[in-house]
């Protein structure tokens, strides 16, 4: 069988931060997998246009991605989804507070700052984990990364 997952992230800040997975947001199918292709066929024509095609459409724009990195779990939009984990959550409003302070979206950061204020998450592991703790963390290595200071 083979299953696929698309990024589609920012170029701006997505290089710099390579090393932490850049600035995107992993786009899948909900029926993630198909048949190995054996020739160029219907499939693969189907796989190419409704599977990778749609999922180069699924974010909008900037804006868009900022909306997505700072949702607490996937956002599914037809057959197609954004995989959003909720441990990588705190690392994701980072990201979504930086690209809303880029964009000037003040009324994107109010809200970014307000789910960073939320109280612990739970882990799929059942622990949980402070999420002003853990932005903060990454905000340091994020700032690191793009040589900048990123206020969390």
């Amino acid at each position: 069988m083979l299953s696929w997952h698309m990024n589609v992230g920012d170029a701006k800040f997505g290089p710099a931060l390579e090393k932490y997975g850049r600035m995107s947001v992993p786009i899948r199918s909900s029926s993630n997998e198909m048949p190995w292709p054996q020739a160029v066929d219907g499939l693969v024509e189907e796989f190419l246009r409704d599977g990778l095609g749609r999922a180069t459409h699924f974010v909008a724009d900037r804006t868009d991605l900022c909306v997505l990195l700072s949702s607490s779990g996937d956002v599914k939009r037809g057959n197609l989804y954004a995989w959003l984990p909720v441990a990588n959550y705190p690392a994701r409003l980072v990201q979504a507070l930086l690209l809303a302070r880029d964009m000037g979206a003040l009324d994107l950061e109010s809200k970014i700052q307000g789910r960073l204020k939320q109280g612990p998450i739970r882990l799929s592991n059942g622990r949980s984990m402070d999420i002003l703790a853990s932005a903060k963390v990454w905000a340091s290595r994020y700032s690191s990364a793009l040589g900048f200071d990123i206020p969390v």
